[in-house]
């Protein structure tokens, strides 16, 4: 984690970790983000530190700390697609995201999950095109 990491980043509905004895807290991003709480902060949420007495080698609620590559941006993703194939995609991809999400991503209001470029990726390939998708840019950052 980055020593000019901002908390207002982080979600209030965040759950963190305060189990410094578990062997994954040095690369847990639940527990790693602790150390950032503003002293302004009166409540944050917590997962119980008794319930990780049964789960010692793995924990169910284990983040990595590490960022992932999010798309911004969808104005050029079909330019280079046929006609045909691309009504197909933007209807299925409006079927997946909905309508509005969809434009909010194509506004770059909304920022594309690695999840969500994986299924345009399976998109374009279940239609034929073995073209990567293009995206306006990219953003590093927490999936929180």
């Amino acid at each position: 984690m980055n020593p000019d990491f901002n908390y207002s980043e982080v979600p209030a509905t965040f759950l963190h970790c305060l189990n410094k004895q578990c062997k994954h807290s040095a690369k847990c991003m639940r527990y790693l983000v602790t150390a950032y709480v503003p002293d302004n902060y009166p409540v944050i949420s917590t997962v119980n530190p008794n319930y990780f007495s049964s789960h010692k080698e793995s924990c169910p609620y284990f983040m990595a700390d590490k960022k992932k590559r999010f798309a911004l941006g969808i104005t050029h993703l079909l330019d280079n697609v046929p006609h045909k194939e691309a009504l197909g995609i933007k209807r299925e991809l409006m079927a997946e995201l909905n309508r509005t999400t969809y434009y909010r991503c194509y506004r770059k209001e909304r920022l594309l999950k690695p999840k969500e470029q994986e299924y345009i990726r399976q998109l374009f390939l279940k239609r034929g095109i073995k073209e990567e998708p293009v995206y306006d840019e990219y953003v590093e950052q927490y999936e929180w």
